[in-house]
């Protein structure tokens, strides 16, 4: 079978994000060695520089536990893991250790190529945003005060989406009210991005918990609904 590869930007911070927001297993080939080292990411890091925002990830500590000794001395490991049931791999470059309290952490480049290994790929993920993981807004109606804003999707039904907003992005809460629509919104998911229109339906401040505060943006779009049903044809 073919390897297919994505090297949409786009896409594959999809993909990354819904492995870190899933805390899926991943599998780490450290350069030079033979075995395979079991880890997660912990989260990704956009660090500012002269040539703008560049992503960095951050994995946990390997199993077996030789692996956080070997790969100090690797310059490249390669990452392989499952979304979707499709095998897929990539490589990045090992950069330093991260001291995060007492967790053991490494950090990596973030891959500008995602292989996915599998038979006719072209014709079976033209469309499966069966689970979205980000969602950009673009608000303002005029072109220079317009500002987009990438929310989380933190739930996902054939009828709507749930956008996590924090106080960083309150903006969009002061400017959505419930009934508004949203103008091509962007919805990223593993294999697919697409743009559809939406509606607000509501709001839900969260009281508890590590996203205490936040407000759940509830939306509903005919497009998702549509689109489902050409994806079950």
């Amino acid at each position: 079978m073919p390897w297919h590869n994505i090297k949409n930007e786009a896409k594959i911070s999809a993909i990354v994000g819904h492995l870190t927001s899933r805390q899926k297993k991943i599998k780490i080939f450290v350069n030079g060695e033979k075995g395979v080292f079991k880890s997660k990411i912990r989260r990704v890091d956009r660090i500012l520089s002269d040539k703008g925002e560049k992503a960095q990830i951050v994995i946990e500590g390997l199993e077996p536990k030789e692996g956080n000794v070997l790969i100090r001395s690797a310059s490249e490991v390669r990452m392989e893991f499952i979304v979707k049931k499709r095998f897929c791999r990539c490589k990045m470059a090992y950069l330093r250790p991260v001291h995060d309290g007492a967790d053991f952490l490494f950090l990596l480049s973030f891959p500008d190529t995602v292989q996915v290994h599998e038979e006719r790929l072209e014709n079976r993920v033209e469309f499966e945003m069966l689970e979205p993981v980000s969602a950009k807004i673009t608000l303002g109606k005029q072109s220079g005060t317009k500002k987009s804003y990438d929310l989380p999707v933190v739930n996902y039904s054939r009828h709507g989406l749930g956008l996590l907003v924090t106080q960083k992005e309150s903006e969009v809460l002061e400017e959505l009210k419930v009934g508004d629509r949203i103008r091509e919104m962007v919805l990223y998911a593993p294999w697919a991005v697409t743009r559809v229109d939406a509606k607000v339906v509501d709001k839900t401040e969260l009281q508890d918990g590590d996203q205490r505060w936040c407000v759940i943006l509830g939306v509903k779009s005919r497009d998702l609904i549509a689109n489902r049903e050409t994806g079950k044809r």
